[in-house]
């Protein structure tokens, strides 16, 4: 493979406890990305090195002397082999003293009454302390008149205690989504008491007493499951039920099809090549097959009925169809905050095996290896694939899937650190679920309020265990202990406690909402996603995913951003004609005292042409009188009058941004993903760690313009900035409009600025 062009220069690597360095294209990638290391035979220009990230970033190094080579090979393979979860950098990220919401971003109670959970279904206490079901979340909302035995029945008939339990209420007619494991028949095996609360789920809806049981796996696969003990429900058993099987694969089919495709993407030469490759992958054809299953639970519920969901252990394919359903049926979840409570409900909550699906920690032997697979890289591709068919339906956009994408992986933070509520083994679910986001997306770019970027940065934080939130495998892991990995695989039990150890990913990325929102989302317009289309043309790949980092494919500027940064250029251009509109009616009223008959002449015209008045008059404008003399203008004026003078009508454009323009910074953007942002004083483009925020959110503004305007800047965080304007000033009244804030005439014009760092 070719080296990339931004790596064909001498540099420095730098091998750290979190991370390693490349100094010369300021290039930092957590120890938690690094996937494979492979080392070359040493020739005449030196030896390489190739680093594989799970976030599907390569970087190629030459070497030049085969020793430095060997030590530096080894060093990385160690520090992509953790053995112990604490060891992962997201335990050193314990700054969380402001980190507390982040942590409650989801209450049970509140969430199942936001969808307006009836009398017919109730919390109940039979997983107090994880004591029936270890992977399931404490609190259980289950049929009232579902009785103890009953409960405890199902428990045991179900694979590791995962009987069918609600997550989610659809509130015009009463239908609900359940999800399971597989029940324990084998070839014959029955249960009365399971059979018993499929029969309370079903009388729990008063509106149809039909109720669908859905098997996510290919029936060859679930006839195979018998010969363990397992299996699926006998149909003779259960009344008013009817059976729905749908071929999605298992994770060793998903964890194949996810390296053809990125073979496909980075290794094959010509277009015959990639078509072929692409084909013999079937990740297309896996993401359809997700979308296909998640669109039938969603008709199904809104024609009002209900369904039972599950797979074999109810954590891989559940998780991904039961989510995407929601996520087509109720608006709140295509938010930025919704699509975070989905996410800890039905992945989090439920269980999804994180540690080893996104191998967080060192596979020891060939049968951990066989864990890990790409399920909630899949979930995000759904997404993406739903939101380019629905794009004005989501809030957010690519770039918020690809973000946490990046941090699943990460493990800079605990959000996804752990197998369950309780612990989390290696296969691309979640990748999947967020490819089936984006597929959606795609078809439905409106109904969303995120981009694809919130997409692809949970991805890469899924993997990067920078935060917590994506540590251990259940709910149970994450709030107690976790399982450490021995050279045997033996269990040892230790605290893990995440919550108060590590930062949460929604915290971070509640940070940097500017960056995610889609500025096609019509909120009031989607309710259900109807429609969906699944033929195998509407599936395309995610590329701005899996060739994130190929900047000869992905184009230089793509649509959302050019659309948000313009929208935030006219608020920007709004906003200073106010302040030129306040400083006319300033000069105004100082002309104005002259005469009363200069100033109704002025107010008639709507100008100050100066005829009658001196230069020494003009000449008084900066020697401003307090409001209390002019009505409306004071000395705390956001404008000076070189910001009045100075602002460029034109910025540069996103296409030529390949660097930042800080001449002590020059950070390369190393994707078409990174945000780029204008300063609003000169209009260049800077990365995020060379602009400042005003703390009235109005101003963005480079180091460069601060040190002319010499106002002072404290190190403080960042909200998000009003990109949409809507700018009205009415003068000699007490309020302006400006970017959508009302804002006082005193209190809108200061002579000094004071700005945040944006983080």
């Amino acid at each position: 493979m070719a080296l990339a062009p931004e790596l064909r220069k001498r540099g420095v690597v730098a091998c750290l406890e979190e991370s390693f360095i490349l100094s010369d294209v300021h290039c930092q990638i957590a120890n938690g990305l690094i996937g494979s290391v492979e080392r070359g035979s040493l020739s005449a220009a030196g030896c390489p090195l190739i680093i594989r990230c799970k976030h599907f970033q390569v970087v190629n190094l030459l070497i030049a002397r085969d020793k430095i080579c060997q030590d530096l090979y080894e060093t990385l393979l160690r520090c992509s082999k953790t053995v112990n979860v604490c060891e992962l950098v997201a335990f050193e990220n314990r700054d969380v003293a402001e980190d507390a919401r982040g942590w409650a971003r989801l209450d049970w109670a509140v969430e199942f009454t936001r969808q307006g959970v009836d009398s017919e279904w109730a919390e109940n206490d039979l997983n107090e302390s994880y004591r029936s079901c270890d992977t399931y979340p404490e609190r259980l909302w289950l049929p009232v008149t579902a009785n103890k035995t009953t409960l405890m029945g199902s428990c045991r008939f179900r694979s590791r205690g995962r009987l069918p339990v609600l997550t989610y209420f659809h509130k015009p007619n009463g239908a609900a989504i359940c999800r399971c494991a597989q029940p324990l028949t084998g070839f014959s095996a029955r249960c009365v008491e399971d059979e018993k609360l499929m029969e309370l789920i079903g009388k729990a809806n008063k509106n149809c007493d039909t109720l669908f049981l859905v098997d996510t796996r290919p029936m060859v696969n679930a006839m195979v499951n018998k010969v363990q003990g397992k299996g699926f429900e006998d149909e003779r058993n259960y009344s008013n039920t009817r059976f729905h099987f749908f071929d999605i694969e298992n994770i060793h089919v998903m964890r194949s099809s996810q390296q053809k495709l990125i073979e496909a993407c980075y290794k094959c030469r010509s277009m015959s090549e990639y078509l072929r490759t692409l084909e013999s992958s079937g990740w297309l054809k896996h993401l359809r097959a997700i979308v296909e299953c998640s669109t039938f639970l969603a008709e199904s519920i809104s024609r009002g009925i209900s369904c039972v969901v599950h797979c074999s252990d109810g954590w891989d394919r559940t998780s991904q169809t039961v989510s995407l359903a929601q996520l087509l049926l109720d608006p709140f979840f295509r938010t930025i905050h919704g699509f975070q409570v989905l996410v800890e409900k039905d992945w989090l909550g439920f269980g999804h095996k994180f540690d080893d699906r996104c191998a967080h920690i060192g596979a020891l032997n060939d049968e951990a290896a066989k864990e890990v697979s790409p399920i909630f890289s899949q979930f995000l591709d759904c997404v993406h694939q739903i939101m380019q068919q629905r794009p004005r339906a989501f809030q957010f956009n690519d770039r918020y899937l690809i973000d946490i994408h990046e941090h699943v992986y990460s493990c800079q933070f605990g959000t996804f650190i752990g197998n369950c509520e309780k612990d989390r083994k290696v296969s691309p679910i979640f990748s999947q679920f967020l490819d089936c986001v984006h597929q959606i997306m795609q078809q439905r770019p409106r109904a969303f309020q995120f981009n694809d970027r919130y997409l692809i940065d949970i991805h890469e934080h899924v993997y990067s265990c920078q935060f917590g939130t994506f540590i251990g495998n259940c709910e149970k892991d994450r709030k107690n202990n976790v399982e450490d990995n021995l050279v045997k695989q033996e269990k040892r039990f230790r605290d893990l406690h995440i919550e108060k150890r590590t930062k949460s990913l929604w915290t971070y990325l509640d940070h940097r909402q500017d960056d995610y929102l889609n500025p096609f989302y019509e909120p009031t317009t989607f309710g259900v996603l109807s429609g969906i289309e699944t033929r195998a043309a509407a599936f395309k790949v995610w590329h701005a995913l899996y060739n994130r980092f190929d900047d000869g494919l992905l184009p230089r500027e793509t649509a959302t951003d050019m659309v948000m940064t313009a929208m935030e250029h006219v608020g920007v251009l709004e906003s200073h004609i106010a302040a030129l509109r306040i400083r006319i009616a300033e000069l105004k009223c100082q002309l104005g005292k002259g005469g009363a008959c200069c100033g109704n002449s002025m107010a008639d015209s709507g100008h100050s042409s100066g005829t009658g008045h001196s230069d020494e008059r003009l000449a008084t404008t900066d020697q401003r009188p307090s409001s209390r003399e002019s009505g409306i203008y004071d000395q705390s004026m956001s404008y000076s009058e070189e910001a009045l003078t100075r602002l460029p009508v034109r910025w540069q454009s996103l296409r030529d941004a390949s660097h930042c323009t800080s001449k002590s910074c020059r950070a390369e953007f190393a994707s078409a993903v990174d945000r780029r942002i204008h300063c609003h004083r000169c209009g260049k483009v800077f990365c995020r760690r060379c602009v400042r925020v005003t703390a009235d959110e109005r101003e963005r503004i480079c180091e460069g313009c601060r040190a002319i305007l010499n106002v002072k800047v404290p190190e403080l965080q960042v909200s998000l900035i009003l990109a949409q304007s809507q700018c009205q000033v009415v003068v000699g009244h007490e309020e302006i409009t400006n970017h959508g804030k009302l804002v006082s005439h005193r209190a809108s014009v200061t002579s000094e600025s004071t700005y945040t760092e944006e983080n």
